[in-house]
């Protein structure tokens, strides 16, 4: 069973609309105002699946600004795991800064289908991973509905690109420390995070803690996946293309050509998501 734990798709007004989306909302501006970033549908989305030969893919949100982005995001992926059902799993990507009508939007989207909160994006959406007031009403809730939150990193070092922001392993690092019951996934392996689980310390904050690897090819080598598989364990490696970003075939191939064992192979590419998810096993 292969599971993309890290896509993104839009309904066709962010397209049709471009210009009036690239003005209401920062994190959508940041990611595309180059005319060349595309947005797909939940029916690109599956034609690339069964290309690819994915079964289950993960649909996250951008970490929006605008309540309206927000709302039209939340509302197609829920309605696209509907349409899909068994293919598309559903995320609810809020602003943690609105607070109570964060938590609001939460609670709908969860009692319609929706399996966690995320993507969320804090240099656009100007909060602090370490500011633990701020975020404690939307990290109390995922612990009581049991969800993970996914939540974008960044590397403090390397090339820049569209989105890269400064939510780097120390900061998130913080964040799992302040919120040690909740399921966090940080995205693009957590921005080099899990290489530091190497110190015992951090090994123990981490273990709530589980690393994507979204947009993994624009970023490392596929030595990656054994490295840190190795350092954070096998059992917290998600595999995640980044779609539309990245095709799913070809980060597929990153993980195969990694040099890792059947079975860690086996975990990564949907074992760890679907036990994380609670995806139906096929």
């Amino acid at each position: 069973m292969i599971v993309d734990s890290h896509t993104h798709i839009l309904p066709d007004q962010f397209r049709d609309q471009r210009e009036r989306w690239l003005s209401n909302d920062r994190t959508f501006a940041s990611l595309f105002n180059d005319t060349a970033a595309r947005t797909v549908s939940a029916e690109d989305l599956i034609g690339e699946m069964d290309g690819a030969g994915v079964d289950v893919s993960v649909a996250l949100g951008y970490g929006w600004t605008d309540r309206d982005s927000a709302r039209l995001s939340n509302d197609y992926l829920l309605a696209a795991a509907l349409q899909h059902p068994g293919r598309i799993v559903p995320f609810c990507s809020v602003d943690p800064g609105w607070g109570d009508h964060a938590v609001t939007e939460v609670q709908r989207c969860l009692s319609l289908g929706a399996r966690g909160i995320g993507e969320l994006h804090a240099d656009t959406q100007d909060w602090n991973p370490e500011g633990v007031d701020g975020l404690r009403p939307i990290m109390s809730l995922a612990v009581e509905a049991a969800i993970p939150v996914v939540v974008h990193a960044s590397e403090p070092v390397g090339h820049t690109y569209p989105g890269k922001g400064t939510s780097s392993p120390d900061r998130l690092l913080g964040m799992a420390a302040a919120f040690p019951d909740v399921a966090f996934v940080f995205a693009h392996f957590g921005g080099g995070l899990p290489f530091y689980a190497l110190m015992p310390e951090v090994a123990e904050t981490l273990s709530n803690v589980y690393f994507d690897s979204a947009a993994a090819p624009f970023l490392y080598r596929p030595d990656v996946y054994k490295v840190a598989a190795t350092t954070a364990g096998p059992g917290r490696i998600l595999f995640g293309s980044d779609y539309p970003l990245l095709k799913q075939g070809r980060a597929l191939r990153g993980v195969r050509e990694a040099g890792l064992g059947d079975k860690d192979i086996t975990r990564i590419l949907g074992g760890n998501a679907a036990d994380l998810f609670g995806i139906k096993r096929v």
